[in-house]
């Protein structure tokens, strides 16, 4: 095994242990038990990804505005706002650790700028 590999087995074994990671299983695992909860809150990540990916011509706010207003009451629960908000810190932790190395690599990235 190379340098790289395992370091990059040090770096999974951390995004595990993180408190951000944990918290997010333990989460997923309440949900897990409420079939409907997960249904819906699957149907609201699915809805939004799509937007955000979304390649017409739309008012990406205005619509992410009225998939919030459809699911305002629902986000209101607490089982539910707590998924999203572990998912959403697990999502981050991933994001600052891609950033991080991106940034540190001399590594022509201007196309995905575009």
């Amino acid at each position: 095994m190379n340098q790289v590999d395992e370091c990059l087995d040090k770096l999974i074994a951390a995004v595990l242990a993180s408190e951000e990671y944990r918290q997010y299983q333990k989460i997923r695992e309440k949900i897990k038990r409420e079939p409907e909860k997960e249904k819906a809150i699957n149907n609201f990540r699915r809805r939004n990804f799509l937007l955000q990916r979304s390649k017409d011509n739309i008012d990406l706010f205005e619509e992410i505005d009225k998939l919030e207003q459809e699911f305002f009451k629902f986000r209101q629960e607490p089982l539910v706002e707590e998924y999203l908000s572990a998912e959403l810190a697990v999502c981050r932790l991933i994001q600052k650790i891609n950033r991080q190395l991106m940034e540190q690599l001399d590594f022509d990235t201007e196309f995905f700028n575009q």
